[in-house]
């Protein structure tokens, strides 16, 4: 039997999709191979401050496992892991790069503790893209054959729900608060079309008052549980996702597997993780995600290929076929370290 620990960033009320990730997988290995692993989940006792990277590195320097599987956002964690172990890095993106300038102090700080130092160390990084691959190959000198491509999956509880369009009036689900979401160009690009938006995130004073100016009916809701985040996808007509920017973007397939069409961006990786199951505009042009919405609300054809090609794109992001690809690298890094 071999330990393996997942670690993960300490718990925080609004930033979970990590956890839910690798909670799952952690729940498949245990039923699947029982016989193979011991395996717990652990978080970091601290939030991840300049005075207590310490010791988040210190923790994690005393509860090592046979594998040591940093699950994300706490890359530089890994500086506690001894190499005579299997020691394993996931990278989700890589936007925090994107913040600062390469001549703020900060940039490199972060860039070397959280990145360069990370892959380094690491027997093995997984990124949930080939877009985030590209990013860390762009940003670091990881060497390539060191970095595996494990996609997310879809959770099991998205599952087809059946529904009729409502033509008059659709009801678009949006998702995210970031600036990178791009609800600002969604808002404006919704004037005068006859539709509810229903925003789960938190949204800007401004970006309220832009709602109001531009006559659109909205719900806000933040903080969901499974339960009721699935819901908001069953009580909608189509999912908005123009994203400028995303590690993944796990809300097409969700939208997908419940059955519902999708606009999202024609930039990586939603176009590829999308497939062919949803519409593409520019989330950077106002009138592209315009044009995209009416082509959903009005065609009915083309809304109901996008749902059956939907379906069909969905099949690639199973829970049991992620989680054989992250046992097949646990096995193969094993053999390589002849600790199996």
């Amino acid at each position: 039997m071999i330990k393996l620990h997942y670690f993960y960033r300490h718990p925080h009320a609004i930033y979970f999709s990590v956890e839910k990730l690798f909670k799952a997988v952690s729940s498949e290995i245990s039923s699947t191979y029982p016989d193979e692993f011991i395996l717990s989940g652990i978080f970091l006792p601290f939030t991840s401050k300049l005075k207590t990277l310490l010791k988040n590195i210190k923790f994690v320097s005393r509860h090592q496992a046979t594998i040591n599987h940093i699950t994300g956002d706490t890359h530089y964690v890994i500086a506690g892991c001894n190499k005579k172990n299997i020691n394993i890095v996931t990278i989700h993106d890589c936007v925090v790069l994107r913040k600062y300038s390469v001549m703020d102090p900060r940039y490199r700080f972060i860039k070397w503790l959280w990145y360069d130092m990370p892959v380094r160390k690491a027997d093995a990084v997984t990124v949930i893209s080939e877009n985030t691959k590209k990013e860390l190959l762009h940003f670091t000198h990881c060497d390539p054959d060191k970095i595996k491509v494990i996609r997310n999956f879809i959770d099991p509880a998205f599952q087809p729900s059946a529904a009729v369009f409502n033509e008059t009036r659709p009801r678009i689900l949006f998702i995210g608060s970031t600036p990178n979401k791009n609800l600002d160009r969604l808002i404006e690009s919704m004037q005068g079309i006859q539709a509810d938006l229903d925003i789960v995130g938190h949204i800007t004073d401004e970006q309220g008052k832009k709602l109001t100016r531009y006559n659109i009916h909205y719900d806000q809701s933040s903080g969901l549980t499974r339960e009721e985040l699935l819901a908001k996808y069953k009580q909608c007509d189509l999912l908005a996702f123009p994203s400028t920017y995303e590690g993944f973007g796990l809300p097409i397939i969700e939208a997908q597997a419940i059955g519902r069409p999708v606009l999202t961006s024609d930039l990586p990786p939603m176009n590829e993780v999308a497939g062919l199951g949803a519409c593409l505009a520019d989330p950077f042009d106002i009138a592209s995600i315009r044009n995209g919405l009416l082509r959903i609300i009005e065609d009915a054809a083309y809304r109901e290929s996008l749902i059956s090609k939907g379906f069909e794109n969905v099949e690639r992001f199973k829970l049991s076929e992620v989680t054989k690809q992250y046992v097949s690298l646990y096995h193969e890094l094993l053999q390589k370290k002849k600790l199996g």
